[in-house]
């Protein structure tokens, strides 16, 4: 299927934010939705009533790359009327940057109950924390996978062209596709998932799912499985689908190209993107979902993507990953993507503050 540049457009549904960076719509809803703001806001709307309010202020480094980065709800939360301490399971895990101490991303669960129509967080349990050399390439999505598990997207820790060796050094959180088990019966913040790919390799750490990432910024699970955008140096972006222990060659390479060395690098073993687009089309990807909605019926089947920089957003036929068709053009900082219970997709404008839908 081919479509032209005037095949969607974006209708606002929110306004007045500052820096949305990600968005959930709360499980089994298409209207109620909390979003991330990069410098620490957390924001309840209500898309059917007009409704909007902070739900928790988060103190956050927020300069560079670093911020309130990323949501996601226990898959097993329950969407009710009136959400109590004592209900199971309805936990909210956040990732983001703590104001005090040391530059770290730190990865917590918190209860999530609503009173009186409105959503608080409290009781804070940090589940891992990670120290970042730099301010940037820091990922930032966390996402349940339909195993369960909690997936986290880190990347190298900055700055350009990984210094540290972090992309292929496995003996790092960073530069990693993370998977970790947070249903733990006793005290500790989390396990590790038995059929983890390293678990039994002492070179590896056994968090890591695959690595070789230089930064996932936004990635999901759709038809069950991961794609992930990640975020090119200074040539490239590239969408890569995620699989168990393998390796996407940065820094070796940058998408399916030599960045160390320049020339005749080492590819074996490495694990080329399915895409990927130059700096003629942008500067920094934000990756998608693969729309299976009703409103935007040529879009079925599609995995939708943008650029930050450009304001780029393309369409490619899903699994084949050919022949993308770029559907609008400068759209500015476009920060995130969002899906709602009905498959129907939602961005998030950066800079303007405003989360749109997606229609024809």
């Amino acid at each position: 299927m081919s479509f032209s540049v005037q095949a969607i457009q974006l209708k606002k549904v929110v306004t007045g934010l500052e820096q949305p960076v990600d968005i959930k719509f709360f499980p089994g809803s298409h209207s109620e939705l909390l979003i991330a703001g990069k410098k620490g806001q957390l924001t309840f709307a209500h898309l059917n009533q007009n409704e909007q309010y902070s739900v928790h202020t988060f103190h956050v480094k927020s300069g560079s790359e670093m911020g309130l980065l990323g949501l996601a709800f226990h898959p097993d939360y329950s969407h009710s009327t009136q959400i109590t301490a004592g209900d199971k399971n309805n936990f909210l895990f956040v990732n983001y940057f703590p104001k005090e101490g040391t530059r770290r991303t730190r990865i917590s669960r918190f209860l999530l109950t609503k009173k009186d129509r409105e959503y608080r967080l409290s009781n804070e349990k940090v589940i891992l924390e990670i120290q970042q050399p730099y301010s940037n390439h820091n990922g930032g999505q966390i996402a349940f996978g339909p195993d369960g598990y909690l997936y986290i997207g880190m990347g190298d820790g900055g700055s350009a062209g990984d210094p540290q060796g972090h992309g292929q050094n496995t003996q790092t959180l960073l530069g990693n596709m993370l998977r970790i088990d947070i249903n733990t019966t006793n005290n500790v913040p989390y396990g590790i998932p038995s059929d983890n790919p390293y678990v039994k390799h002492s070179n590896f750490k056994p968090e890591i799912w695959a690595f070789g990432l230089r930064n996932p910024w936004r990635f999901s699970f759709s038809a069950n499985v991961l794609i992930t955008a990640d975020v090119g140096q200074y040539k490239y972006e590239e969408i890569s689908v995620i699989e168990k222990g393998q390796n996407y060659g940065w820094n070796t390479m940058e998408a399916s190209h030599c960045y160390q060395p320049k020339t005749l690098c080492n590819t074996d073993n490495l694990t080329l993107p399915k895409l990927e687009y130059g700096r003629s089309e942008g500067q920094s990807i934000t990756g998608g979902y693969i729309y299976t909605g009703n409103v935007n019926s040529r879009l079925i089947n599609h995995y939708i993507y943008a650029d930050f920089v450009s304001g780029n957003i393309w369409g490619v036929k899903y699994p084949d990953f050919t022949n993308p068709t770029k559907l609008l053009s400068n759209q500015g900082n476009i920060s995130t993507f969002a899906v709602d219970n009905q498959g129907e997709l939602y961005l998030a404008g950066f800079s303007k503050g405003i989360i749109y839908q997606i229609v024809p």
